[in-house]
């Protein structure tokens, strides 16, 4: 299964590395990817504590723009019906994890937990058990 998650790992890590700034917060969101990246590649989930929990929901949003608004629209023109499916689920997911991000540490029911585990959804391809 995590083998499953290299193409997302390898998005992340391709942000983290496109995104230059001399931003203290912005390279430390750029970290988070990279990080994550190694982890999810390995089991498909990952561990962020509650104090980085903003910062990495801030860079899975950057993903999410970064993607929707430079790769996609080149997926689409160039009608590439696989390329297209991983993108939106790259995109989609990185707004569900970061929105989960902001509501652990936002929600009463996860005061007190100073980490989170998070696992990604099925890749776009894999099969479903029915």
């Amino acid at each position: 299964m995590s083998s499953d998650y290299g193409f997302y790992a390898g998005i992340l890590r391709f942000v983290a590395k496109k995104t230059e700034s001399d931003d203290r917060e912005i390279k430390v969101m750029m970290g988070h990817l990279s990080g994550i990246a190694t982890a999810i590649e390995q089991s498909g989930r990952f561990v962020v504590e509650r104090a980085n929990c903003e910062s990495a929901a801030r860079a899975f949003a950057g993903v999410a723009k970064f993607l929707q608004e430079r790769i996609l629209p080149e997926a689409l023109a160039a009608g590439n019906e696989g390329a297209v499916n991983q993108l939106k689920w790259a995109i989609e997911t990185s707004l569900a994890l970061g929105s989960e991000l902001v509501k652990r540490i936002a929600l009463e029911e996860y005061e007190g937990q100073e980490k989170f585990t998070l696992d990604l959804p099925l890749p776009p391809g894999a099969p479903t058990m029915h």
